[in-house]
């Protein structure tokens, strides 16, 4: 019964992206990413239905040009963001290789990172400091990479620094799925972590948010601040809701804290 519910499950989903990526190039030729936001948001919300994945939690009552940043645990994360209001995600180059999901991410405006490279970096933190500064806002998740929690992995301060250089809002959520096979960790292929997770009946989304953004003229206490909301409020969303299959993925990886550059210090 499981590998029919994935069956089922993926070839939904292909359904799915393409009906709604062609929809999105489509409408990219004659109108602006405004419009394909609009798009994404209806499509997600399919997606969220066909993966078996019910959200919990608040959104965000009001937002503004700056960063929503996160913990990071999966590629899904992206369809629990909790605003429906116009954004631009910032996501790692190899995905933008990826069929159907590259090809919507170029539509939508998506920025590519290249983590392991440092001209990269800067350059992405270049590119985000603009968008930001000509109203736009940018959803970023500090961690670089995703793990099954339920705590965080060492966060890169990069943009907490120039958050406070430029005086820039940041608008916290921390998110919590109560199955680990969820996770996307390191040396998992997509292939096989979605025929794992459309095996699940379903998955339940908890997110927590913090209403009032964070803001302040100094990067490490930003950092420190947002580090120590998000240790508190995913323990308690642990504590609250059991996660199952922990350990499902081999991943030896450790939590840890903030990677405080020394040119910050």
């Amino acid at each position: 019964m499981r590998k029919v519910r994935a069956v089922i499950k993926i070839t939904c989903i292909l359904v799915i992206l393409i009906g709604g990526i062609s929809f999105l190039l489509i409408s990219s030729l004659f109108a602006n990413r405004r419009l394909s936001h609009r798009i994404f948001i209806k499509f997600k919300a399919l997606l969220l239905g066909v993966f078996g994945i019910k959200v919990h939690g608040e959104k965000f009552e009001k937002i503004g040009p700056g960063l929503i940043i996160a913990n990071h645990r999966s590629y899904l994360d992206v369809l629990c963001i909790p605003t429906n209001h116009f954004f631009t995600i910032v996501g790692k180059v190899e995905i933008k290789s990826w069929p159907l999901i590259g090809w919507a991410g170029k539509v939508l405006g998506v920025i590519w990172v290249k983590r392991e490279s440092k001209s990269s970096r800067l350059q992405t933190k270049q590119i985000i400091t603009e968008a930001i500064k000509k109203g736009d806002t940018v959803v970023l998740f500090p961690e670089g990479t995703s793990s099954e929690g339920p705590l965080l992995m060492p966060v890169h301060p990069g943009m907490f620094f120039e958050a406070a250089k430029h005086g820039f809002r940041l608008y916290q959520w921390s998110l919590h799925f109560d199955n680990a096979k969820t996770a996307y960790p390191p040396g998992i292929s997509f292939v096989k972590h979605l025929w794992e997770i459309c095996q699940l009946k379903g998955v339940n989304a908890y997110l927590a948010v913090r209403q009032a953004p964070l803001k302040g003229k100094d990067g490490i206490a930003l950092c420190k601040e947002a580090i120590q909301w998000w240790d508190k409020s995913l323990s308690s969303l642990d504590e609250k809701f059991p996660v199952a299959d922990i350990g499902y993925w081999p991943d030896y990886r450790k939590p840890g804290p903030a990677i405080i550059p020394k040119w910050s210090k």
